[in-house]
């Protein structure tokens, strides 16, 4: 496997996966508008990453196998999508949308503050310093309501902000060991009866989009379209992380939710108010000055030394 070999790689996977994560809420909202409950593209988006990445496995040859040394890390990585992938969604039927991402995109924040602990690094103010401009961008660009607030959906949104360092670090440290097909395949795995399980719930013990159901075909086009670039954009996403580490990689993915406004306006029809086009343009200043400041690094220590000439 690979470490920090190539890190312009893992910024530009990263900021690929941001982009392709910013569709699955607006499909996701599509379908739900069509007849498709938002558990049930959970369930869907995870059961279908299984099938492909099984298919992938088998055709590539890979060896199923998990090495003792990683196996803390596939049940963190396990447990961490599970809870961003229930608690995200649960927390919004508490709380306002916009604030449920904005508490859960205080993780690349959270990763750049904890990395020193983790990954050993020194802690770098200016790198904090535009992980935090990139965040204020996101609270500018989303303007949520507080009028509203319940303990529970802080909670949840919390816990998946929470999930979300653990998934980046477990990432990390298992695509050192295990390839991310193999390893997102068996974690899926693990969380696919949990998913069926919060699906069937949420339904009364039915699954929507099975035939005879009332989704549309829109509905039907939104549901397999956000699984299918949930599938190829966690790949991609555990893929950026075996090229760089997590806290390098993290704050590129502020460029998510600021791309699913944008897709939102597109194909929902919602409008762009000032504050969304300024807090975007903000996020995207972030992203330039964090990547200028990782090419000028890079540039710095590998530039040649001059030799020194005797004096006369």
């Amino acid at each position: 496997m690979t470490g920090q070999t190539r890190p312009l790689a893992g910024i530009a996977l990263a900021l690929t996966a941001a982009c392709g994560y910013g569709f699955i809420p607006p499909l996701a909202r599509l379908a739900f508008d069509n007849g498709v409950p938002a558990p049930e593209s959970t369930f869907l988006r995870t059961s279908l990453l299984v099938v492909v990445f099984a298919i992938v496995t088998a055709g590539l040859g890979l060896q199923i196998r998990i090495p003792r040394a990683a196996v803390a890390g596939l049940l963190a990585q396990a447990g961490s999508t599970a809870v961003i992938s229930i608690a995200y969604l649960i927390s919004v039927q508490y709380i306002p949308v916009g604030l449920a991402v904005i508490i859960f995109f205080t993780f690349p924040v959270l990763i750049l503050v904890t990395a020193p602990f983790i990954e050993r690094t020194a802690f770098g103010w200016d790198r904090l310093a535009i992980a935090l401009m990139a965040f204020a961008g996101l609270v500018l660009a989303i303007g949520p309501s507080f009028e509203a607030l319940d303990a529970r959906g802080i909670a949840l949104a919390t816990a998946a902000a929470i999930g979300g360092v653990v998934q980046f670090y477990s990432g990390r440290s298992l695509s050192a060991r295990v390839s991310p097909v193999v390893f997102s395949f068996i974690g899926h795995l693990m969380i696919w009866p949990l998913t069926l399980a919060v699906a069937l719930w949420w339904s009364g013990g039915v699954i929507g989009f099975f035939p005879g159901g009332s989704v549309t075909a829109i509905g039907y086009a939104a549901l397999f379209g956000l699984a299918t670039i949930y599938v190829a954009n966690y790949f991609v996403h555990m893929q950026s992380l075996a090229f760089a580490p997590a806290s390098l990689v993290a704050p590129f993915f502020n460029l998510e939710p600021v791309m699913t406004t944008l897709v939102a306006a597109a194909l929902l029809g919602e409008r762009l108010a000032l504050n969304q086009y300024a807090g975007g343009g903000l996020v995207l200043v972030a992203l330039i000055l964090a990547g200028f400041r990782g090419t000028a690094k890079r540039m710095w220590l590998a530039r040649p030394l001059r030799p020194t000439r005797a004096r006369p």
